[in-house]
């Protein structure tokens, strides 16, 4: 089944691609793959329905299922091999003769698709490129590759996307990556044209519905629908047989807005429609009602419930087996079910920190998880299975943990725990991201219990809350970019160290991180670090920049130091900074950076604005 999907799948690609030579083929030929599509997709949809009259149907019926599976199998395999052989004979004629109707300085046809799904989100909407990336990944949009994983693959589409400036940056992280973009609004109308002629929203074998977005101000096209408040949007359901991404931007708060998205995909589910649905995003819809007929979604891939503040999880997710993403970040559940070992194609899993999301126990006899790339989010407490549980997640690359007991009596078991979780991410050798959090019963930082990160050689960022055995900074991996420690209270200074990182670009320092009252910055240290924050340093009362040090320094906020007397005098000599803040800091090191720093404090004066509050 899988396979013909695919062929079906490749079969849709080209002739979306090669929508503006199709008058230029062979007329015959084109009609006769269309034709095949329709009649294959209407076996697909069949086939479902008969899979899930099965898996509920009794044993007295099971070999009458038999019989109808093997003919299904045999019409399967026919058709995947006539899909394969007419488009590649089409395949092969368009090659030469495609000509684009737009000019060569936009983007290369490839993209196209890319481009093509910013119109499913409102004009003014800042999307953020890790829903992008992943949605992109979900509709199978990147063509895998053996060498590099697809986010890669798409991150690396959508920056071509932003050089060409056709997608334009509205958010940057402090790395300089994008975090949230636009399509550019002077070629948005040329664009959602193009979009429609090549068949983007609509299926090119019939008049239904691809993609279908809920949104509060409904248009002429029926793929943009108002569903909240609209008694009639049921009697569209026909066009749906071939959804496969639907998105709500309906944001309105109080329970009807909820309930309505519930019953429409209720209504649309029980006629059979959705079932080719791979997108599922709901991300801001205030706990929206989920029915139980969605569990007949079983192609879905992305699930998106970001920010709905929904209570739980419903039951229906331990049948979503090929589900790649679970987006739950910001939600008040706290419990996922023991199935999500069962979901072998996952590769995404966001939880929500602050409720304490629990990863399961993993079953006995379930396979690893080996596909997921993001575990983020995840709390990890006493009876938290790591050993034979978590750390069989061999492959992750982003992990986000928080820890502390959930018994104020337990703290040995903690320990114990945080050696294990110290262990598993040792063997993570793929690891880029990490962010780690240790506290005790009160919410104090706690013993991280961390031995090292040498061996975690691919690392980029970390974020580490708790306290820290100054031999770990000594060995920190030097592809290190982005570094953020608190409540490590290292009794050493540890810039020396630090500034020996190549490749260093954003420093924080955050409460009670360092201990020791004075820090210095050596000559040639920190070649490429351009943001540094110091935060909360109560026992800091001195700070040396030599000669030479921060050559790059572009931002760098001082908030609640008390006892620091001045700023480093070399500061005046870094002709880069852009941003300087002082926050809460004393009257007295205001006046005496005034005095005896003018060329700093001018410099603080004629640029960004001070802050002393």
């Amino acid at each position: 089944m899988r396979d013909l999907e695919e062929e079906l799948e490749l079969g849709e690609s080209f002739l979306e691609g090669y929508d503006t030579t199709l008058n230029q083929l062979p007329r015959q030929q084109v009609m006769h793959l269309r034709h095949l599509m329709y009649k294959v997709k209407n076996v697909i949809d069949t086939y479902a329905i008969f899979e899930y009259e099965r898996a509920t149907a009794g044993t007295c019926k099971i070999p009458v299922y038999w019989i109808k599976g093997r003919r299904f199998a045999t019409k399967l395999v026919e058709f995947r091999y006539r899909i394969k052989e007419v488009t590649e004979s089409l395949s092969h004629l368009a090659r030469n003769s495609e000509e684009s109707r737009f000019p060569k300085s936009h983007a290369p046809r490839y993209l196209w698709p890319f481009i093509y799904y910013f119109l499913l989100f409102p004009a003014d909407f800042q999307v953020p490129t890790r829903r992008l990336i992943v949605l992109w990944v979900a509709e199978d949009l990147i063509r895998p590759s053996s060498t590099e994983p697809v986010e890669q693959i798409a991150e690396r589409n959508l920056n071509v996307l932003i050089n060409l400036g056709l997608v334009l940056v509205t958010k940057k992280k402090l790395n300089g990556k994008a975090q949230a973009c636009i399509l550019e609004d002077g070629v948005r109308e040329a664009w959602f044209l193009e979009a429609k002629r090549g068949n983007f929203f609509k299926s090119r074998t019939g008049p239904h519905i691809r993609r279908l977005v809920d949104r509060a101000a409904a248009t002429d096209d029926a793929f943009f629908v108002r569903i909240h408040g609209n008694p009639n949007i049921s009697s569209s359901v026909p066009d749906y047989g071939d959804v496969v991404s639907f998105l709500s931007f309906d944001t309105q708060e109080g329970s009807k807005p909820g309930e309505d998205i519930g019953n429409f995909l209720d209504k649309c589910i029980l006629a059979w429609r959705f079932l080719r649905l791979k997108v599922l995003d709901l991300e801001r819809v205030f706990r929206p009602k989920l029915p139980k007929s969605l569990g007949r979604l079983v192609r879905l891939k992305y699930l998106g419930l970001r920010w709905t503040y929904l209570e739980r999880l419903p039951d229906f997710v331990s049948r979503l087996l090929e589900l790649q993403v679970l987006d739950v970040k910001h939600t008040y559940i706290s419990v996922l079910p023991r199935s999500i070992w069962r979901m072998r194609d996952l590769r995404h899993l966001y939880l929500s920190e602050s409720y304490r999301t629990r990863f399961p126990d993993r079953p006995s006899g379930y396979v690893p998880l080996i596909n997921l790339q993001t575990l983020w989010g995840a709390f990890v407490d006493e009876d938290t299975c790591v050993e034979d549980g978590l750390d069989t997640l061999a492959s992750t690359r982003k992990l986000g943990l928080s820890c502390g007991p959930r018994s104020s009596t337990r703290d040995s078991d903690m320990s114990e725990q945080l050696k294990a979780v110290d262990k598993w991410i040792s063997g993570l050798t793929n690891l880029e991201n990490l962010r780690l959090k240790s506290r005790d019963k009160k919410g104090r930082a706690a013993d991280l219990h961390l031995s090292t990160l040498q061996r975690n050689t691919e690392l980029t960022t970390v974020y580490l809350l708790g306290r820290l055995n100054p031999h770990v900074v000594d060995n920190f991996p030097v592809r290190l970019a982005d570094i953020t420690l608190s409540g490590s209270e290292m009794d050493v200074d540890p810039m020396g160290v630090l500034g020996r990182l190549p490749n260093l670009r954003i420093l924080r320092l955050l409460a009670r991180s360092v201990l020791h009252p004075r820090m210095r910055c050596s000559e040639g240290g920190f070649p490429q670090l351009k943001v540094v924050y110091i935060w909360n340093l109560e026992n800091l009362e001195e700070w040396q920049v030599e000669e030479g040090s921060l050559p790059c320094l572009e931002e760098f906020e001082i908030r609640s130091c008390q006892k620091l007397e001045k700023l480093p005098h070399q500061l005046q000599c870094v002709y880069t900074l852009k941003k300087f803040r002082l926050t809460c800091m004393p009257e007295g090191f205001m006046h005496e950076t005034e005095l005896t720093q003018p060329l700093l404090w001018a410099k603080i004066q004629h640029g960004p604005q001070v802050n002393s509050n």
